[in-house]
């Protein structure tokens, strides 16, 4: 697949869906207006394939960019834990990137890179 699974993930975790919502609030580029909060946006930084010399390669490497919002600084950091844990269970955390801008709704932000490997199928 060309872009990554993280939808499918963070959907799988029970920590995650116990702070986003069972069906997640975790979107790629931007949330629906007037979403609950918390809720998680993604979106690709970059990628590249896994570089083999003689072989097609066994897996993409992806770093994705996570902001988790909320109503309030700990209510965000919640919701931010349990993405982060769950990430590290399949891939690493690569940084912790400025307090997001809030674009004037007084919301509080978490933002981090990650980073991914997905093996490709056999077939």
């Amino acid at each position: 697949m060309m872009v990554p699974l993280i939808q499918a993930v963070m959907q799988g975790s029970a920590g995650v869906r116990a702070q986003l919502g069972n069906t997640i609030r975790f979107f790629y580029g931007s949330a629906p207006l007037d979403t609950t909060l918390p809720y998680g946006v993604w979106d690709i930084v970059g990628g590249s394939p896994l570089e083999q010399l003689s072989e097609r390669p066994p897996a993409d490497g992806w770093r994705v960019r996570i902001t988790i919002w909320g109503q309030s600084l700990s209510q965000a950091n919640a919701a931010a834990v349990a993405v982060r844990d769950e990430i590290e269970l399949r891939g690493s955390i690569e940084s912790y990137n400025p307090t997001p801008d809030d674009d004037d709704t007084g919301l509080a932000g978490i933002s981090f890179d990650v980073r991914l490997l997905e093996l490709r199928s056999s077939a």
